[in-house]
């Protein structure tokens, strides 16, 4: 059992459809809202030299953006 959400995020490795997602800090497209936060919506495919890639709407907008894995954080509460 989890101790705490913070716990959990870090336990888990990967990211699936549904998961609430933070855009780190330093990742710039102009469509990023200020809060950066938003759901996975579907996984994409990729190359095998690049991580995988998501398709993530941020919430509170209709704004659609693909990002590899290596830019997702989990978001947790803080």
């Amino acid at each position: 059992m989890f101790t705490n959400e913070r716990e959990q995020a870090l336990l888990m490795e990967k990211f699936r459809p549904g998961d609430l997602v933070r855009i780190k800090d330093g990742t710039h497209q102009d469509e990023i809202p200020d809060h950066r936060v938003g759901m996975i919506v579907e996984a994409g495919e990729t190359s095998k030299s690049y991580t995988k890639a998501f398709t993530v709407v941020f919430l509170g907008t209709d704004v659609r953006l693909k990002f590899h894995a290596m830019f997702l954080e989990h978001f947790t509460t803080p």
